[in-house]
């Protein structure tokens, strides 16, 4: 439990880190009107399986009215994904990149955080976090 919560610790650290560096070098920027700022887009890269288990896992969430839409645009996240890798033909062990902007990642981290889950599916759900915490990381380098 103490690893899972410093592990979220270190999601959202990494998260802010991205966040405050992209925010520092837009207001460094000389132009006369901001620029659109661009989101972020991590790329964890999951096996299809992996994909269509969470998606299936966030679904047994407790939702508040205010989180509705996060949960909606989070879930469309990982069924586009599946769905994609179904079409091209790829099976549940192969890996594919799903592309989400980093609130997405954030949101999908504090869903599954507030899932219930059986010990039998803990390492894999530590496997799906790590994977999250590895695109985070990865875009983190690319601002470095």
């Amino acid at each position: 439990m103490k690893r899972t919560i410093t592990r979220a610790l270190m999601l959202l650290m990494f998260a802010v880190g991205i966040v405050a560096t992209t925010q520092a070098q837009s207001n460094n920027s000389s132009s006369l009107s901001p620029a659109p700022q661009k989101p972020i887009v991590l790329s964890p890269k999951m096996k299809v399986a992996d994909v269509k288990a969470v998606a299936q896992f966030i679904q047994g969430v407790d939702l508040r009215g205010t989180e509705v839409d996060a949960y909606l645009d989070t879930r469309k996240v990982l069924t586009t994904a599946s769905e994609a890798a179904t079409k091209a033909g790829k099976k549940d062990e192969d890996v594919i990149e799903v592309e989400m902007r980093l609130d997405q990642a954030q949101n999908l981290f504090t869903l599954m955080q507030r899932g219930q889950l059986k010990g039998a599916e803990a390492e894999k759900w530590r496997e799906i976090v790590q994977t999250l915490q590895d695109a985070v990381k990865a875009e983190q380098d690319k601002h470095k």
